[in-house]
């Protein structure tokens, strides 16, 4: 019992802190995303400037899928394990880069461009990263507790973004303004990319899943997964997307684009929106292992659907009270925000793993995912930007997000399968 404990505990620890780290680099560009678009930006730029930074946030989001193809090549052909490695160290370098990145006041034009270049390498490194370590953790956990070590994925990256919050506050109280402005800025993402490439040494402990060495042992690797996916298993795809559809939107509202929009329309400092970010965050780790058990016990199903009605009903009355500036009801609402998005965390991700046959299950996952994630929790900020600035309606953001939950829950309803105790070595239909 203690050994297989201890197995288990070092599997989830040498597979999970290099996504921790992953989405600790992606709350710092949360958190300083207004700070970037001064830097990196022509000073008359305004509004503009802003728009700018969220294109190459969503850039970064676009080239996911490039990496996913990539990573879920290699990962479905060559295995779990060494494609985790190699993930892990291809992250560092565009980290440490934007540490070292020039301003605009330094380069001019330069600056943007290099900026966008550095989060096109990290879209196409994450590609597969996080999709890698959701597979790892569902193909070496026990059949009945699939979700809930699922789930620690989930954990493992609000952990990174509780990290980021912390080293906003950290940074904010500790450095002047004027230091924080023209270098301090720097540091985490020099020390983030330090200790990626540190990580790789823990990576190294990782043993190949059970399920990729039966695939092995059997001679059932396919040649090429990608022609697999788009071959045999383009409803899984499909439905992939439609999973992810929800929870990738609601997610970046939730955790992207309010931070940002708070700072512009109640100018909270970045101090304020830190410390609301970590409060919000740090309920999601406790409560996205709680989900992934529930998730075990109840069954993927009823979980997805309760969800996508969960979700439907609060967001548009939470940012009711965000638009209007109703100040003590801020944390409420992430609070309950934080709830919606930890329930979803904790199914979504055993249901898209369980949704693909072995054989191309790296691939099929990593484009599913990646696909959802780039082209609308990527775009998330713009789009409801742009709503904004373009409707009548100043709660067309939040209407937007709904409809995603709306059509998640018409998809689980009528397409998603009850997946809960599957073999993940058998194909789903």
């Amino acid at each position: 019992m203690n050994s297989s404990f201890t197995h288990y505990r070092k599997t989830i620890y040498n597979s999970s802190v290099g996504n921790i780290l992953e989405w600790y680099d992606f709350g710092l560009f949360s958190i300083f995303s207004g700070l970037f678009s001064h830097l990196f930006f022509p000073a008359q730029a305004g509004h503009a400037a802003l728009l700018g930074t969220f294109m190459i946030f969503a850039v970064g989001f676009l080239c996911r899928p490039l990496g996913a193809l990539l990573f879920g090549y290699l990962g479905d052909t060559k295995g779990r394990a060494k494609t985790l490695r190699l993930s892990i160290l291809m992250i560092s370098i565009p980290t440490l880069a934007i540490g070292l990145l020039p301003t605009y006041q330094q380069v001019g034009i330069i600056a943007p461009i290099l900026l966008l270049m550095i989060r096109m390498c990290q879209g196409i490194s994450i590609g597969g990263e996080y999709s890698g370590n959701l597979i790892y953790l569902a193909e070496t956990a026990p059949r009945n507790y699939r979700a809930t070590f699922t789930s620690l994925a989930c954990t493992g990256s609000n952990i990174g973004i509780l990290f980021a919050a912390i080293t906003g506050i950290i940074l904010s109280r500790f450095l002047s303004t004027t230091f924080l402005n023209h270098f301090g800025w720097r540091l985490p993402y020099l020390f983030g990319g330090i200790l990626c490439l540190t990580i790789y040494l823990f990576r190294l402990n990782l043993t190949e899943t059970p399920v990729f060495q039966q695939l092995k042992q059997h001679h059932q690797i396919v040649d090429n997964p990608i022609t697999e996916v788009f071959t045999h298993h383009f409803p899984q795809l499909l439905r992939t997307l439609g999973l992810v559809c929800m929870g990738s939107t609601f997610y970046y509202f939730c955790f992207v684009y309010i931070p940002i929009f708070i700072a512009q329309h109640n100018n909270e400092t970045i101090l304020d929106i830190s410390t609301m970010m970590s409060f919000a965050i740090a309920l999601m780790i406790v409560l996205i292992p709680i989900s992934g058990y529930l998730c075990d016990r109840i069954g993927r199903r009823k979980m997805l659907l309760f969800n996508a009605a969960f979700i439907f009903t609060c967001t548009i009355p939470g940012f009711y009270f965000l638009q209007y500036h109703y100040a003590t009801l801020f944390i409420p609402v992430l609070l309950l925000y934080a709830i919606a998005s930890s329930l979803e965390q904790g199914t979504t991700s055993v249901a898209v793993i369980e949704n693909f046959s072995s054989s191309a299950r790296y691939t099929g996952v990593s484009l599913g995912y990646n696909l959802g994630n780039g082209l609308l929790g990527g775009t998330v900020p713009i789009v409801c930007e742009w709503l904004l600035s373009t409707t009548s309606m100043n709660l067309a953001p939040a209407i937007y997000i709904a409809c995603c939950a709306l059509l998640t829950g018409v998809i689980v309803y009528f397409f998603v399968p009850e997946t809960k105790g599957s073999n993940l070595l058998l194909s789903k239909q």
